[in-house]
């Protein structure tokens, strides 16, 4: 287990939170200690194949990474306009997904993910930045493999094919925009910052589908590349069961969660754990309510 020093003090509240490892969550009094990092970020929609490209065009600007931590909302929230907004959201078709299910059914979840991964590195050059690459994959691979046998097994095929929607509400995640939208199938969110020509730009990665477990695999790469030449600033957050940002602990090198590194992602295991070696890992198993959180 390795002991960081390190600490910020809040400029509303005068409180400094400490960086060392072992101790317990604490927060500073007034939640506003570390919004200022998220703040004024936009997008960005460069061009990054691989983890060495993330190394090569972003190792000279002033870089850093914010992991969010996300509980569960409380289940007395659910129902509460404060805390969740009612919303008509969109679900993949039938059709979507049972091209989906044949595939992992041929192939099996492992084996299935690491074709995944060869088709976004396959496509991820070919599309526009704001192309949804899922889609294009299965436009390119699924349906030529999977259609014919799919509509041989239906006769409906206009309710196979019609987008799907659901009544649901939405929890609200506060952050500044354009941070505020999240998948919530992430149990937590890792931004990866930069600084060029006075602006700030960042790239996201999650758990919440093969995309983007695949690119914050790709920046985690990227980034740990970078921390061994010049030290990258973390911040680790808890996005709270109340709907509260809070900021737990700054670092002075780079630290990511230790789940789904290297998922979606082609990467030989000896040049993944080189990378890796020198990075702090956060591992948590009380998802419901975080009350530790351990560092290796």
């Amino acid at each position: 287990m390795k002991q960081i020093q390190s600490f910020c003090k809040c400029k509303s509240c005068g409180d400094k939170i400490s960086a060392n490892t072992n101790s317990r969550l604490v927060y500073c009094k007034c939640g506003k200690l570390g919004l200022e990092l998220l703040e004024n970020i936009s997008y960005s929609y460069d061009n990054f194949p691989d983890h060495r490209a993330v190394f090569s065009e972003l190792k000279k600007y002033r870089l850093y990474s914010i992991t969010i931590i996300i509980e569960n909302l409380k289940s007395d929230y659910y129902l509460r306009k404060k805390y969740t907004e009612k919303k008509v959201i969109s679900i993949q078709s039938k059709y979507k997904e049972l091209l989906f299910k044949f595939f992992f059914d041929e192939f099996g979840n492992s084996q299935g993910n690491k074709i995944y991964a060869d088709f976004l590195h396959k496509y991820r050059n070919l599309i526009d930045p704001d192309e949804d690459i899922d889609e294009y994959i299965i436009k390119k691979e699924l349906e030529t493999r999977y259609r014919e046998r799919i509509l041989k097994q239906y006769k409906n095929i206009e309710k196979l094919m019609a987008p799907r929607v659901r009544i649901d509400r939405e929890r609200y995640y506060n952050l500044p925009e354009p941070l505020n939208r999240l998948d919530w199938r992430n149990p937590y969110d890792n931004i990866f910052v930069w600084e060029k020509e006075g602006k700030k730009y960042c790239v996201r990665g999650g758990s919440g589908s093969s995309g983007q477990r695949e690119k914050n695999s790709r920046f985690i790469y990227g980034f740990g590349l970078i921390d061994k030449i010049k030290p990258i600033p973390s911040y680790l957050f808890i996005y709270s069961d109340g709907n509260e940002l809070k900021l737990v602990k700054k670092f002075n090198h780079l630290i990511v969660p230790a789940y789904d590194i290297g998922s979606n992602y082609n990467l030989k295991s000896e040049e993944s754990q080189k990378i890796l070696s020198d990075i702090n890992l956060l591992e948590w198993s009380d998802f419901f309510k975080v009350k530790t959180i351990k560092i290796c």
